[in-house]
């Protein structure tokens, strides 16, 4: 279970939050929409723990992940991230980016069947800037399937790509959830909404 409790942010002199709270139960599919600007890239960072929230605190599984020692668990084991850009290495095979997380992972999963999967076991030596968009999001969720993560947190995971992969992601996202996973995606695509469990609308 996911808690953010009473948390307060300002960013770059905009106070962005001010005594907020939110719980998102396991295996949940939340999706976060609202204007541009008002925060929705910025929460999932701080569900993240990769942006810092002023006051307040963020639990998961009742463990504050704004605590160093929770928060270095939380990333090898906990969390797994989903961008817009994919953060993959252009100029490795798909093969070799996936090697990077297998190689720290536990995971019984291995990177063919990954692959498998996300319908490009024949690319496994492709490099990656020979790929679509499309392709290249699907190797960033194969490398969250081998990844051991309880939580997927994706931003505007479809924002580059046209309607048809957008949809074949947001497929892969919820067979993830019907895993048990939990997965919190931000998009401004309100066509998108239709796919989550529960909408979280934030004000501008």
């Amino acid at each position: 279970m996911i808690e953010i409790k009473n948390i307060s942010k300002t960013f770059e002199g905009q106070k962005l939050y001010e005594d907020f709270s939110l719980q998102i139960e396991d295996g949940e599919f939340v999706i976060i929409t609202g204007m541009s600007g008002c925060g929705k890239s910025t929460l999932l960072n701080m569900i993240g723990a990769i942006e810092s929230v002023d006051s307040g605190k963020i639990l998961i599984d009742g463990k504050n992940v704004m605590e160093r020692k929770n928060r270095l668990e939380y990333f090898r084991r906990g969390v797994g991230f989903l961008f817009q850009n994919y953060a993959l290495v252009d100029n490795k095979t798909v093969k070799e980016n996936l090697k990077i997380v297998k190689g720290k992972s536990k995971n019984n999963v291995s990177i063919e069947e990954a692959l498998k999967r996300v319908g490009l076991e024949e690319k496994e030596n492709t490099k990656v800037y020979k790929l679509s968009g499309g392709e290249q999001q699907r190797v960033a969720i194969a490398r969250l399937i081998i990844k051991e993560c309880s939580v997927i947190l994706a931003d505007e995971p479809t924002g580059s790509l046209d309607w048809k992969n957008g949809e074949i992601v947001i497929g892969l996202l919820k067979q993830l959830q019907a895993e048990g996973k939990t997965i919190i995606m931000v998009t401004h695509d309100l066509r998108l909404t239709q796919h989550g469990s529960r909408v979280v609308e934030l004000d501008a």
